[in-house]
């Protein structure tokens, strides 16, 4: 016990003699710390987390599209419980988000792909795909006021439209060529998003 009294004793010296901004700094800190903790609180600091680093992350369009291969291995359930394949989604551009609803970094970009699917849904196939259960999306979806088309994965895809990270987003031309992979969480309201969905859905 004295040991630890020492240690404490030590560390409230060294504080005491920080400047004004060291101290709010390791007092954010040691909240930060104690949110993270606390389970009730650290899905959303995590969620928060990857906003900020959402905002900080540039969309980059590769020249060189990739076709598209394995279209038949993504079969996919709807509310309705009926059957699909991204194959029967072909006839337009497609949109596909891999997420999950304990994803911090899903749950971040979320607001602006709702805000996406307003503007390009009549355009663009937008595809919501989870391994969770359909009544687990919606509930979630419902809960947070989004009208995302979300459907329950069946079978893990093939091709290039295998991912390994959560959340993994797709846009697939009408050629069927894919022209942008990226993992992780993006500012989908981006200038240099709405580019790509101005040229990808003929507008």
């Amino acid at each position: 016990m004295n040991k630890i009294a020492g240690f404490f004793g030590k560390e409230y010296n060294k504080f005491k003699r920080q400047r004004w901004y060291g101290k709010i700094f390791d007092l954010l800190f040691i909240v930060l710390l104690i949110l993270l903790l606390i389970p009730s609180t650290r899905k959303q600091v995590m969620t928060y987390a990857s906003k900020v680093r959402m905002y900080l992350t540039s969309v980059e369009q590769k020249e060189s599209a990739t076709p598209l291969n394995g279209a038949e291995s993504l079969v996919f359930r709807d509310s309705s419980g009926q059957r699909h394949r991204l194959s029967e989604y072909l006839d337009k551009p497609v949109f596909i988000n891999y997420w999950a609803t304990w994803c911090p970094p899903c749950r971040a970009e979320m607001p602006t792909l709702e805000k996406l699917y307003q503007q390009y849904g009549q355009d663009i196939h937008f595809l919501f795909i989870s391994g969770q259960q359909m009544q687990k999306q919606q509930s979630y979806l419902n809960q947070n006021g989004y009208s995302l088309p979300s459907y329950q994965l069946l079978s893990r895809p093939g091709g290039n439209l295998n991912y390994s990270v959560l959340p993994t987003s797709l846009i697939i031309s009408k050629d069927n060529r894919i022209i942008l992979r990226k993992e992780g969480a993006v500012n989908w309201q981006s200038r240099k998003v709405q580019q790509i969905f101005e040229k990808v859905g003929g507008r």
